[in-house]
């Protein structure tokens, strides 16, 4: 079986190599899709301060309740039969 983490989650994806968030974490990041992306600001030293949409940045090894291995598949609406 499979350890549960955002590596193996069906709503985890991997960080783009250039994404404008990732430039100093290295391997092994990514980002979780399960909810709606929130807004962000992000202060610079150069000019004023703005905002960006952004989902929540995750480590490989991270996890939560939510987890559902990528294996799961889920058809239709959820609800009674």
């Amino acid at each position: 079986m499979e350890e549960p983490g955002c590596d193996t989650c069906r709503y985890g994806f991997e960080e783009p190599c250039g994404a404008v968030l990732a430039r100093d974490r290295g391997a092994g990041w990514g980002v979780c899709r399960r909810h709606a992306p929130y807004v962000i600001v992000v202060p610079s030293p150069e000019h004023e301060a703005f905002s960006q949409a952004a989902f929540p940045r995750v480590s490989e090894n991270d996890w939560c309740g939510e987890y559902q291995s990528r294996k799961t598949r889920l058809a239709g609406f959820l609800g009674p039969d």
